[in-house]
């Protein structure tokens, strides 16, 4: 994925008002079966698309997406989340994948909001 657009979405990041979430309300309505299974559904797709492919590592910008949610909330489980996230939109960007709840996860994090529960 082009810089830019993780550049862009990290910004976003970094201007949510973190003091107004409900960390564990959030964390349960990321574990709700119709979130999980969203996000594993487009793992594993992603995982097999990338099966003999050679890929940028997406370690830098998860780190750059961990530390900032971390050093506003010092929560490491939603830190650890969004890192994820951010290492599964670079990945299905660099793929070109293409997937409507991928989207709107994504879509999520432009508007300036943490995805969860129901997209």
């Amino acid at each position: 994925m082009p810089d830019q657009q993780m550049n862009e979405l990290l910004d976003k990041l970094r201007q949510i008002h973190y003091e107004t979430i409900d960390i564990d309300k959030f964390l349960d309505q990321r574990e709700c079966e119709t979130f999980d299974s969203s996000w594993i559904r487009v793992y594993q797709a992603i995982e097999q698309l990338k099966k003999g492919k050679a890929m940028e590592d997406t370690r830098e910008i998860e780190k750059k997406a961990y530390i900032t949610v971390y050093e506003k909330t010092e929560c490491d489980d939603l830190a650890g989340y969004i890192a994820d996230d951010f290492g599964l939109i670079a990945e299905s960007k660099m793929l070109n994948y293409f997937d409507e709840w991928l989207e709107k996860l994504i879509s999520c994090y432009e508007k300036g909001m943490i995805p969860c529960g129901k997209l």
